[in-house]
């Protein structure tokens, strides 16, 4: 049993094909599943497509209103069923393919997408060098050997979810680094695994605003990990 949670902003031309695609992947397999898409505050179609989507497939569309994928993937884990959670982002830029079945056999445990240790197609440069400038900030300030928090696609195992999600307090990209510190205090197992990634030009992280909204997320962090 396994929810995928997939937060969405702005994804009308892609997110039914996507969905159609992730509910194809766990019929065939015969899992027993729910898809949930958290709707965070797109201005376009998104909420229309994903309703129109709804008649064909078994969705749980949520609506989060204040921006920000940590809010979005929040309201994703307290209304999921199940124990065993997927999140994917919306373009499927890691593929639903990268799941591997003897996962869903794992107890408190947390797996993150790496693309250091994996392979990551059509990332302009830029992108990369800032990314690994703010993994090598992340590694020094937060005592965390990871080479990849921020990869969109991660898995968790853990029996109590609602509380795990009650205590994410980030709420735009940073959240990744608030669930890895808060999954570090609860012993929760973490793990780096190996993935394809394939880099969207559509992609909503702008290098210009975000990377100081990351900077005061991450003071945000650091203030709730002495706390």
């Amino acid at each position: 049993m396994i929810s995928i949670v997939i937060p969405c902003f702005n994804e009308e031309k892609i997110i039914s094909q996507n969905i159609q695609k992730i509910y194809n992947y766990f019929e065939d397999k015969k899992y027993v599943f729910e898809i949930v898409v958290i709707n965070n505050a797109s201005t376009d179609n998104t909420l229309k497509v994903l309703i129109e989507t709804d008649k064909n497939y078994k969705i749980k569309i949520l609506n989060e209103d204040r921006k920000g994928k940590g809010n979005a993937i929040k309201l994703g884990l307290l209304n999921s069923k199940y124990n065993n959670i997927l999140i994917l982002d919306a373009d499927l830029s890691t593929d639903i393919n990268e799941l591997k079945d003897e996962w869903l056999k794992l107890k408190n445990s947390l797996l993150i997408g790496s693309r250091a240790l994996g392979e990551e197609i059509d990332t302009p440069k830029i992108r990369r060098l800032s990314g690994l400038f703010l993994n090598k900030i992340i590694r020094l300030f937060f005592d965390i050997q990871f080479r990849d928090t921020q990869c969109g696609f991660k898995f968790i195992a853990y029996e109590n979810i609602s509380s795990l999600a009650n205590d994410l307090s980030i709420e735009g990209f940073m959240y990744d680094l608030d669930l890895i510190t808060l999954c570090k205090k609860l012993r929760i197992d973490i793990k780096e695994i190996p993935i394809k990634y394939i880099f969207n030009k559509n992609s909503s992280v702008s290098l210009i605003t975000d990377p100081l909204v990351m900077l005061f997320e991450m003071l945000q962090i650091r203030k709730k990990i002495k706390s």
